[in-house]
């Protein structure tokens, strides 16, 4: 998080891909987009919410808003068939 931190004061981004089929993140820095989901759900939304379809428009574009500064997402749609 340290490194995620420092990088975010001056201005860049940390690259990620995300398979949207299979709904993971994917090469060196999964584990830190993890790591950082997990961190700012924590912080950010009320512990007894349900379900993701309980979190209000609001807390999603902000949360959002959150992952989009810290990471530059590369969306990747694989085909196995």
């Amino acid at each position: 998080m340290k490194r995620l931190t420092l990088k975010r004061v001056v201005g860049e981004t940390t690259r990620v891909g995300i398979d949207v089929n299979a709904r993971v993140a994917f090469d060196p820095n999964a584990y830190e987009f993890n790591s950082y989901l997990r961190f700012v759900s924590h912080e950010r939304l009320f512990i007894l919410i349900n379900s993701w379809d309980d979190v209000s428009e609001v807390d999603r574009n902000m949360l959002w808003k959150d992952v989009r500064i810290s990471f530059t997402l590369l969306v990747l749609s694989y085909n196995a068939f």
